[in-house]
């Protein structure tokens, strides 16, 4: 699990994430938003780390369910560098956040 001490590295990812999806890159809000998250436990980061380098993350929010009557998380974002795509690594991040929210 990400926590503060991987924001700098988890704040890149990010900002990539959100170039990805056609937003302007702003690499400052980016690791600004990630800080109150982490400050907040606003969410939970899994990060993928391929020989120290980390190349992607997972970020699940809480939310409740009415009927469950249970804490529940959403999925959010995935994103995996381009470089290492196509490696199981997405999965692995799918994986690790279904078994967190059991």
């Amino acid at each position: 699990m990400a926590n503060i001490n991987h924001l700098e590295s988890i704040s890149v990812l990010f900002d990539r994430y959100r170039i990805f999806y056609n937003q302007a890159s702003n690499l400052e809000a980016a690791k600004e938003f990630l800080k109150e998250r982490f400050k907040n436990n606003d969410s939970v980061v899994f990060a993928a780390n391929d020989n120290g380098e980390l190349v992607g993350f997972v970020q699940l929010y809480p939310s409740f369910s009415s009927v469950s009557m249970k804490r529940v998380w959403i999925l959010n974002d995935l994103y995996v560098e381009e470089s290492h795509r196509r490696r199981g690594i997405a999965k692995l991040l799918m994986n690790v956040a279904e078994e967190y929210a059991k």
